[in-house]
């Protein structure tokens, strides 16, 4: 089995999408059930801290064989210590180092946030910057979560172009935690 560790459960909602469309177009064989394979770790600090995997350390090996981290490098004025990517990548190195668990663990951390990520694949971009300008909506929410809300109401049957280059090493890192192990 493998496990997938994130900070909340807006990042859950659209990891089951991707891998349900990595699923969809055969990327990922067989029965999966995401919800269950997605751990929600209720913030950054939570995922970084080796105390929260103390029952995960009794599955690693037997039950858990794989395992991805899939956070945000957050802003470093927010968060000095585990804030900006050079940061977030120091903190889940010595986290994997100190964990310990001899199987294959990996990362994806995403620039700043999943709402940045987002903003970045979406199709009209320039329209959604301009909103943003003209509602000032960076000085209501530095992160970008009323955009891509905004993005989300009026495409949602398609909030997300998994086609996106932006995709590839995250899609990547899915297909290759879900290939059969030998």
């Amino acid at each position: 089995m493998v496990r997938i560790f994130c900070e909340g459960s807006d990042d859950k909602t659209f990891l089951r999408l991707l891998l349900n469309d990595l699923k969809k177009s055969q990327n990922i064989i067989g029965q999966h059930n995401f919800d269950s394979i997605i751990k929600v770790m209720g913030g950054k600090s939570n995922l970084l801290d080796k105390k929260s995997y103390k029952t995960v350390n009794k599955q690693v090996g037997k039950q858990i064989k794989k395992v991805l981290f899939v956070f945000d490098c957050d802003f470093i004025e927010d968060d000095n210590i585990c804030g900006g990517l050079e940061n977030s990548i120091k903190a889940i190195e010595k986290l994997i180092t100190t964990l310990d668990w001899k199987i294959e663990v990996d990362y994806y951390i995403f620039n700043k946030n999943l709402d940045y990520f987002i903003i970045d694949t979406i199709d009209k971009k320039e329209n959604f910057l301009g909103c943003e300008e003209c509602f000032e909506l960076k000085e209501l929410n530095k992160n970008r979560k009323i955009l891509t809300c905004i993005y989300k109401s009026l495409y949602p049957k398609k909030p997300f172009d998994f086609s996106h280059p932006n995709f590839n090493e995250l899609k990547h890192k899915l297909k290759k935690l879900f290939k059969e192990q030998k």
